[in-house]
């Protein structure tokens, strides 16, 4: 019962929690520390398996992360809604059972709102929060440790020892005591014994004095009668009696509303052990007539700590109209069993209206039957949402026409020129350009809206300066980024290029969508084969390959410079290679790239605990354009010792700013 339970959501913080266990097992040893509720058993109620495991434990940690509360099933429906979600069984066991709950932040994730949580988990937000930072691990995970060890301290300290009374020394004769002494303290034992052993000396000593002169046949000597010594005192006390559960219930009976047939109600009864050992129970109903009473929740089990509470949460459900009583029995393995009565009555459906009697003599007037409601008729169906079927750009002598292919679209737009368009589901426009831009086609119809990006140029270009080929200071590239899960952050990035040295070139990196940040600033060598490290965005391969030293057909390099992954993962072997070239469409338009592939692999470290959330494989596929200086598009795909894929990252070009 001193043990620690980590609980977390796999999409959500699984790096954080194998980190974290790492650390706490370090600190408080892997035998006190939890991460998973493993080895159920098929057919084993997993609801009864949780509950057992949280109960197990002295402390439960919830890891809550940006997308904690929002996370949704296959369904989109939020799992904090589903009663058998197990993060929400893992909190609701640990709250019900009075195990303190720590909720822990992550990188600042905001505490959930009191009305946002199911009404079971409420009382999380009372609960003080602890953060975690993972630029601040060591100094936030020390915090962390300190708490718990406060918990856990104060939780496992035994009681001070009784400082012992000093001891009297043993009377010759029994006197009358200055001031009584306790029937169970260890002087009155030892006051006692001393008496007895005086008593033992005396009778020896007198016995002596009289039969040392007496001639050795003489018959030994009768002492004459002396007064009765009193009676030695009573036997010591028994030890203290064994610590015992005592239970106690905040109700007497659980008496039910009427309710009509066909209806449900339910009522909680709680119960408290307020005795100083644990409690073993057992739950049982009896002279349940119809199994009209039935027990829906249960967070006592088969145990209940000392200074402990839980509930039994019971429904009605009556078959038959009328009064119904039955008997909830509690018995423990020691002590006396508890008992509720139960009672609840059911009301039969009232009897329809009778008919108006006639008036003697007066004609009877038939009821005029209600026609039945007409059918309603079936919804309508949701209108189809527009979609793009084409867009494409072709140079012209002072501009470019742009030709597209829509469906289910009523209004077309082409910004930032020249606006709104025919709606035709084909056309071609021709759009006055003097130099390259990216073109936006909205298309909008009744089902929705949807847009496409293309990137139209003049023919022919206007010469470009002598170092055209390289990033200029201001120059800009914003990226879309997507992951393969539904709770993956989907972002929008911009580098922007902030002073050139040699090759080396120095950019600033910011997201600008959903939540704008602070930007970042890197550098990389523009004809060495290397790996940058943007902190929350994880890595980017080489991203300047195409302006300074474009790849050719054929290429491989190894030892490629690799930093650590989030901070912990490290002694990564990287190696790269050429796999051919490929035309490209990204929202920013076509492009004629070269695409490379590069692998980073390690050995794993964490142990089974952690095989299916370390990285051990990260694998880069990079088509480079050019034309346009930077990649096009990155897919990067890590995966995990047991070949699970913990994330997959798309990144592809939306928009080029010249400076």
């Amino acid at each position: 019962m001193d043990g620690i339970f980590i609980s977390y959501r796999r999409d959500d913080s699984a790096g954080y929690a194998g980190r974290l266990y790492d650390r706490l097992a370090g600190h408080f040893g892997p035998g006190r520390v939890f991460m998973d509720v493993e080895g159920i058993e098929p057919g084993t109620d997993f609801v009864d398996a949780i509950e057992n495991a949280v109960a197990s434990c002295r402390v439960l940690i919830v890891l809550i992360g940006d997308e904690w509360l929002s996370t949704t099933d296959a369904s989109g429906r939020r799992r904090l809604d589903d009663p058998h979600d197990f993060i929400r069984l893992e909190t609701r066991a640990a709250l019900a059972r009075d195990i303190r709950v720590v909720p822990v932040l992550l990188d600042r994730a905001p505490m959930p709102a009191y009305e946002a949580l199911p009404e079971d988990l409420r009382p999380l937000v009372r609960r003080q929060a602890v953060e975690l930072n993972h630029k601040q691990w060591e100094a936030t995970s020390g915090e962390l440790i300190r708490t718990l060890e406060k918990i856990l301290d104060t939780s496992d300290a035994p009681a001070p020892p009784a400082e012992p009374e000093p001891a009297a020394a043993p009377p010759i004769a029994p006197a009358s005591p200055a001031a009584p002494i306790s029937p169970t303290s260890p002087t009155r034992h030892w006051v006692r014994w001393g008496a007895l052993a005086a008593l033992i000396i005396a009778a020896a000593g007198t016995w002596f004095a009289l039969n040392r002169d007496a001639p050795p046949q003489a018959p030994p000597v009768t002492p004459p009668p002396a007064a009765e010594a009193p009676a030695p005192a009573e036997a010591p006390a028994t030890d203290a009696p064994a610590p015992v559960a005592h239970l106690v219930a905040e109700q007497k009976e659980a008496r039910f509303d009427a309710i009509s047939l066909g209806k449900t109600a339910t009522l909680e009864l709680k119960l408290r052990n307020t005795g100083q050992a644990p409690a073993a129970l057992k739950s049982t109903l009896t002279d349940n007539a119809h199994g009209s009473f039935r027990i829906i929740v249960d967070t006592c089990g088969d145990s209940l700590r000392a200074g402990g509470g839980c509930s039994y949460t019971l429904a009605f459900s009556p078959a038959e109209a009328g009064k119904y009583l039955a008997a909830l029995h509690v018995s423990q393995l020691a002590g006396e069993p508890l008992q509720w009565q139960l009672s609840g009555e059911a009301e039969a459906a009232a009897p329809p209206a009778p008919l108006p009697t006639p008036t003697p003599n007066a004609p009877v007037v038939e009821p005029i039957p209600t026609p039945p409601p007409a059918p309603k008729p079936p919804p309508a169906p949701a209108p189809a949402a527009p979609r793009i079927l084409s867009l494409d750009a072709r140079a012209e002598a002072d501009g470019a026409t742009i030709c597209y292919r829509v469906e289910n679209s009523t209004q077309l737009t082409l910004t930032p020129r020249p606006g709104t368009l025919p709606t035709t589901a084909r056309n071609c426009v021709k759009v006055p350009l003097s130099a390259p831009a990216t073109l936006t086609l909205t298309a909008t119809g009744p089902g929705g809206s949807t847009r496409q990006n293309v990137l139209a140029a003049p023919n022919p270009p206007p010469p470009a300066p002598a170092v055209s080929a390289h990033p200029q200071p201001g120059e800009a590239w914003i990226y879309r980024t997507r992951g393969k899960w539904p709770t993956s952050p989907a972002r929008t990035l911009q580098f922007t290029t902030d002073r050139i040295d040699g090759s080396t070139v120095y950019e600033n990196m910011s997201v600008i969508a959903p939540k704008p940040a602070r930007a970042v600033l890197r550098r990389s060598p523009g004809t060495q084969a290397t790996m940058v490290d943007w902190g929350d965005i994880g890595w980017e391969f080489s991203p300047w390959m195409a302006a300074f030293d474009p790849p050719t057909n054929s290429g491989r390099w190894h030892g490629i410079s690799t930093p650590t992954l989030e901070g912990r993962w490290g002694d990564w072997n990287t190696v790269a290679n050429v796999d051919g070239r490929a035309r490209v469409r990204v929202p920013a338009g076509s492009f004629d790239t070269v695409r490379i592939e590069v692998w980073s692999t390690r050995r794993a470290t964490g142990g089974s605990a952690m095989r299916d959330v370390e990285p051990v494989t990260v694998h880069f596929e990079v088509w480079y354009a050019p034309e346009a200086k930077r990649y096009v598009k990155m897919v990067r795909t890590i995966k995990a010792p047991s070949h699970a894929e913990i994330e997959k990252d798309v990144f592809e070009l939306i928009e080029i700013r010249a400076r």
